[in-house]
């Protein structure tokens, strides 16, 4: 459909998809008649997950590689990789000693009294989710959407996911892993070219701050 328009429009049209859904994401209220938890499964995959790839292969007409589901540049991923993990695990450090900030993160209850909990946790719920946060930010946000403004892109999806738990009152102990690692995540898509690098280190980011609230706890 929007094939044949120009760059501009195909910007502004993109523009006007991430406001809405960011928008929207920020002010949801949730229906009291259906589990909180049920509602914000749904909604989270609807727009972070279906819209993105819909609108890339819908509308735009083009191959999901654009939204970063492609092998990408590999030394590029794995090299960022692990330079940018080992700058998010350097400012966890600072964060954890040296101020509050992280105090208040727990993981839910059986998952700290349960090794196998503990491992599907982080196999299916923690990857599901980081999964849907890096189509969206990393994928339409940064590499579709702000792809021509190069590197100021990955601290502008960066701040944009910031916004939207400032928004719906989510900026806490328990996000602020999350909020950390978006910067990193977007330096390593912008990089690669690819979601699958900032999401495998993303995850393996959540695995050890998870794994040391379980050995500090």
């Amino acid at each position: 459909m929007l094939h044949s328009l120009s760059r501009n429009k195909e910007f502004l049209t993109t523009t006007v998809i991430v406001v809405i859904s960011i928008l929207f994401l920020g002010y949801f209220k949730e229906s009291e008649q259906v589990d909180p938890k049920i509602q914000g499964l749904i909604v989270a995959t609807t727009v972070f997950l279906v819209i993105p790839l819909l609108y890339c292969k819908i509308i735009l007409e083009r191959p999901l590689s654009t939204l970063g589901f492609q092998r990408g540049a590999a030394w590029a991923g794995i090299g960022g990789g692990v330079i940018a993990l080992s700058a998010a695990l350097g400012a966890l450090f600072v964060l954890w000693n040296f101020t509050p900030l992280l105090e208040g993160y727990r993981l839910p209850i059986i998952v700290e009294e349960q090794f196998l909990f503990f491992v599907l946790y982080e196999l299916f719920f923690n990857a599901f989710f980081l999964f849907l946060f890096e189509v969206f930010f990393r994928g339409m946000v940064l590499l579709l959407w702000l792809r021509e403004l190069r590197i100021w892109g990955v601290f502008i999806q960066a701040g944009l996911f910031g916004g939207i738990l400032f928004l719906s009152n989510s900026i806490d102990a328990q996000t602020l892993p999350l909020l950390l690692f978006a910067p990193f995540a977007g330096l390593i898509a912008y990089q690669s070219r690819s979601l699958w690098y900032s999401l495998g280190f993303g995850w393996f980011f959540l695995l050890l701050v998870d794994a040391l609230v379980l050995i500090l706890h």
